[in-house]
């Protein structure tokens, strides 16, 4: 989605500089006139290459550090405009994350609340930690609630890197084998085809298959690419506008969760964070209709959202939390269960932070299966790779020495 870089002018008279995500201009400029600005100035921002997001990355551990450090200096007494300025002229990190700090900084220092600041950084602070933010403000609970969401961030990178890291060893493994394959096609091939073209002998069908895949993919391989590549590019850009809308992240997440495996495996990931999310919200002593509220406006996942819309609909009509999960069909029997008995004891947050953890913990065995599964399958893989050009190299060889 595209950024916009604007200069605006707050009620109280003072300059507030950021940038915002819309859709075009003119839903930029109704966003910013909605949170009482005047634009001063607004400019589309030019996006970085490819090549310059890969050499300046935002890490998410970055903005976990950043966030434990402020909740630490503002539990201890230090005001909030001399934390953000240690903060900002200290921080460590690739100017793509600095930069939109000292806006943060310039911005509290305008008189725009934490909570504010963070929302015209979309680029650094998800729309989960906004709201967290802007409750704890409310609440009073500011440094628990920046504390509670590192360890929310934390968990969610976690999980990142040990997904990465599962995925490692066959990803190198299968990209070794296609380079080696290229490499067969490229320069193997065509010496066989030279020294099988002029004997008269039977080749084996390995062989036949081998030389015709080749003879093809010399022949019509670039007329083939031309012929797809822009089709593909405009499926590609059309499939990547469809699924930044609302509709299409429902459909696409609905879409995920039928996947073998990895459907499970999105949906425990899910579920762990609006478990979590929840249960750092209610533990902040935020009132269950304001936390779902939160939820609503702040969850990643589309079905999620919804999940959330339709709970607080059913606590607004003075349902349980519990009776809303069992009626909204997203929840496993174990989470109903244990959310029905937490609200019998009066005190949900244990039980929705156990929830958490076992989802995740479940994710966690679900890639130690994936790891210890994907190893021999990927050998087992390149194994018949290598025996069927084994067999195309040899087989013609042992014919021709029978002919002989």
């Amino acid at each position: 989605m595209p950024e916009f870089s604007f200069v605006a002018r707050n009620r109280k008279g003072l300059d507030v500089r950021g940038e915002i995500e819309a859709r075009d201009q003119p839903t930029a400029v109704r966003r910013l006139q909605a949170d009482d600005l005047t634009i001063l100035r607004l400019e589309q921002v030019r996006e970085l290459s490819w090549f310059r997001r890969l050499l300046q990355p935002i890490r998410s551990e970055l903005v976990v550090l950043w966030l434990g450090q402020l909740a630490v200096m503002l539990a201890a007494g230090i005001p909030m405009l001399r934390c953000l300025e240690a903060l900002a002229s200290g921080a460590a990190g690739p100017p793509r994350f600095r930069k939109p700090l000292y806006r943060l900084t310039v911005n509290v220092q305008s008189g725009y609340s934490l909570s504010q600041a963070m929302r015209l950084a979309p680029e650094i602070f998800p729309p989960f930690v906004v709201g967290s933010v802007r409750v704890g403000e409310v609440s009073g609970r500011l440094p628990e609630t920046l504390s509670n969401c590192a360890r929310h961030l934390d968990k969610e990178h976690l999980y990142s890197l040990k997904l990465r890291g599962a995925l490692i060893y066959p990803t190198t493994l299968l990209t070794c084998a296609g380079a080696l394959m290229a490499l067969c096609f490229t320069f193997m091939v065509p010496r066989f085809l030279q020294l099988f073209g002029d004997v008269q002998v039977d080749l084996p069908w390995p062989t036949r298959v081998l030389l015709e895949t080749s003879q093809f993919l010399e022949t019509y391989g670039p007329v083939v690419l031309a012929t797809l590549a822009g089709p593909l590019l405009f499926a590609g850009w059309f499939f990547k506008r469809w699924a930044q809308t609302a509709p299409g992240r429902w459909y696409l997440e609905g879409w995920i969760m039928r996947i073998p495996w990895y459907g499970n495996q999105y949906r425990r990931r899910i579920l762990a964070g609006y478990f979590r999310a929840l249960a750092t919200l209610l533990r902040s002593s935020v009132p269950l209709m304001v936390s779902l509220d939160v939820l609503v406006q702040s969850l990643d996942s589309e079905v999620m959202r919804a999940t959330a819309r339709f709970q607080q609909a059913a606590v607004g009509q003075g349902t349980t939390l519990s009776t809303g999960m069992r009626r909204s069909g997203m929840f496993p029997p174990l989470a109903l269960e244990m959310m029905r008995i937490g609200e019998e004891t009066g005190n949900p947050v244990p039980m929705l932070e156990r929830l958490a953890d076992f989802f995740d913990e479940e994710m966690t065995r679900g890639l130690d299966l994936l790891s210890h599964l994907l190893e021999p399958i990927v050998l087992l893989v390149l194994g018949v790779g290598v025996a069927f050009l084994l067999l195309a190299a040899f087989l013609p060889i042992y014919r021709l020495a029978e002919a002989f």
